[in-house]
């Protein structure tokens, strides 16, 4: 037998396709108008019957029954209301599982005391018969537009027809429809209301959802408000459409998140038209982005701590809109008693094509510590371009000019022009803080010049890998674990700068052991460097309560004489612990490291103290 479901019948079945969010039990009021009598009754409840746990535990969380069980209810009659409205309850969440001819029986039990006279439990039990599961037979996309529509298919979106009539599946599908419609010319599409009619005895259910596309659409004019000090030719270099071209929703929305990445604005939005305009398809739509720009210019001060080269206090200074076009300067001063250092830098973005910027940097440094004393001049000028959302490469060129003092070899000039070619991969999920994914960086740099009068001439390389897990999926235990694998192809490591040599340990490396104390020593117990390096480090963090979180982190490195690892050395180790205290600028971090194959010119621990997770 196949019949059409009277009206009220199909309203249910049609109700029956949205997920029910969890209800409020207000037992038939919009909300007490005053306050609630002590308790008298306490009770317990139960469901059974239900097709599986998930759906059971649903029941638990929505039913106000079970919402208010901890406080009871006033009387036993008002207990059975309670009950009775969440009959509803079940049965639309029946529905949304395919259940379409379930029943719900609800049993309120009042359990009298020993005297038999004062009333003060009692038992709620909801019996459910789910019935048969009803197939969805079809799901007709009726699409109405101004303009040719594409002919859409709801299985193609994960309607699940043929299947169990599961309405979450059934929503998502009509809205990745409209979505579809809204990404091919149509932005005003929206669905109308749904019908529904079922075939009783075949146990299947047809669907049909009406959508309006609207007309077919193309963009209009483009105009900008709110600017002051952004130019507007630079912020159209950001445009992936033209005038004319079909219009497309989800390429506006990432035309405002290009804008707003920028960091020039403190809010943008980039909106067409809220109502269809009329006339014949295809229509024209104007584009209008609204900017509230961003103070431009900013300071900051910030200050870290280490056993090993003691305390320092770092200055920043950042114009961000230097000529309109988000061209960036940069001033960073560093002191503290054994690095002074003096940093300028420059980029433009969206030099000479989209996604590419021209960077340069003048450093001045001025070194002492265990593996060398040097006061050094660099200049660097290059091309950074963005390949897509997580990969960038890069190459430049560079000038160094070194006067360095050993302990053992003296006073020493080196002068270096190099090649750097660069790659850069970001997966994760936040600059100072990240929980997720990996990142990578890969630099390798022929260099020719001078060093003490003779020639120098090598090739560097260096690559350095993080990675992030979320244990529980919360951001609150975080397993985080960092590599660094670097060469340096030459003869000798006497015809490299110290400056240029590759060294481990330190608060950036190995925590735990001296800045550049890994490795080979001369005489005089000082580190010389070497020709390779391999670092391998792990770190577990945990949020402890609020903002204050702790972490437990051991790590390994080595570096040797030779091009390849010889591990002649051997492997220094150290391991250790930390708190972390998450504020609005980032994680402040203390942590103390301890060797554990410490040798004679090694501390017992070394402290840090700085801003920022240690990778």
């Amino acid at each position: 037998m196949r019949e059409s479901l009277p009206h009220l019948a199909r309203m249910a079945l049609i109700a029956a396709l949205a997920l029910l969010p969890a209800c409020s039990d207000n037992d038939g009021l919009n909300g007490p108008l005053f306050e609630r009598p002590e308790t008298a009754i306490s009770y317990e409840a139960e469901v059974t019957g239900l097709p599986d746990e998930e759906t059971t535990a649903l029941a638990e969380t929505a039913l106000a029954t079970f919402q208010r069980q901890p406080g009871g209810a006033q009387t036993v009659a008002f207990l059975r209301r309670r009950a009775n409205s969440d009959e509803a309850v079940i049965q639309r969440l029946l529905r949304s599982r395919g259940f379409y001819q379930g029943s719900v029986k609800v049993t309120v039990t009042a359990l009298e005391t020993e005297e038999g006279e004062e009333i003060s439990d009692a038992t709620v039990l909801f019996e459910v018969e789910p019935g048969p599961v009803f197939t969805l037979a079809s799901h007709d996309l009726d699409i109405t537009s101004r303009g040719q529509a594409p002919d859409l298919d709801a299985a193609a979106f994960g309607s699940p027809v043929g299947q169990p009539a599961l309405a979450a599946a059934i929503l998502d599908a009509e809205n990745f429809a409209v979505q579809e419609l809204k990404e091919s010319g149509f932005p005003y599409a929206v669905k109308g209301q749904r019908s529904a009619v079922a075939d009783l005895e075949a146990k299947t259910i047809e669907v049909t959802t009406p959508i309006d596309a609207g007309p077919l659409a193309n963009y209009g004019n483009l105009t900008f408000e709110g600017l002051d000090e952004v130019e507007e030719a630079y912020l159209r270099t950001y445009l992936d459409f033209d005038v004319g071209q079909t219009f497309d929703q989800e390429e506006l929305e990432d035309y405002q998140d290009e804008l707003l990445s920028t960091d020039l604005f403190d809010s943008i939005s980039v909106r067409a038209p809220e109502e269809a305009p009329e006339g014949e398809a295809p229509v024209s739509l104007p584009v209008k982005v609204s900017a509230q720009e961003r103070r431009k210019r900013t300071i900051g001060v910030a200050a870290r701590f280490n056993t090993d080269d003691g305390p320092s206090v770092r200055l920043d200074y950042e114009n961000r809109n230097l000529f309109g076009a988000n061209e960036t300067f940069t001033a960073e001063a560093i002191a503290g008693f054994e690095l002074q250092s003096l940093t300028l830098g420059y980029r433009e973005p969206q030099y000479l094509r989209d996604g590419q910027e021209f960077i340069t940097q003048f450093e001045i440094m001025n070194e002492e510590d265990d593996a060398f004393d040097a006061q050094t001049a660099t200049i660097t000028a290059g091309i950074k371009r963005q390949l897509n959302d997580f990969w960038a490469v890069g190459v430049g060129g560079l000038f160094e000019a070194s006067l360095i003092d050993d302990t053992i070899e003296g006073e020493a000039t080196s002068l270096l022009f190099g090649v750097p070619f660069t790659a850069f991969y970001d997966g994760s999920d936040d600059l100072l803080n990240p929980t997720s994914g990996q990142r990578f960086r890969a630099e390798v740099t022929p260099f020719f010049g001078t060093f003490d009068g003779s020639f120098a001439g090598f090739l560097s390389a260096d690559t350095r890998g993080t990675t992030y897990y979320d244990i529980t999926g919360t951001k609150d235990y975080i397993l985080a674990g960092r590599g660094r694998a670097g060469f340096i192809l030459t003869d000798d490591l006497d015809t490299v700068p110290d400056t240029r040599r590759l060294y481990s340990g330190g608060g950036n490396s190995v925590r735990g052991f001296e800045q550049r104390s890994i490795g080979p020593l001369d005489a005089a117990g000082d580190p010389t460097g070497g020709l390779s390096v391999l670092e391998l480090n792990g770190e577990f963090r945990g949020r402890i309560a609020g903002d204050l979180g702790g972490v437990v982190f051991v790590g390994a490195g080595t570096v040797s004489e030779d091009i390849i690892p010889a591990f002649e050395e051997g492997v220094q180790v150290a391991a250790g612990f930390g708190i972390r205290y998450f504020s609005p600028a980032g994680p402040i971090r203390v942590d103390v490291g301890f060797p554990i194959n410490r040798r004679d010119i090694d501390d017992a621990f070394q402290l840090y103290f700085s801003i920022g997770q240690a990778f």
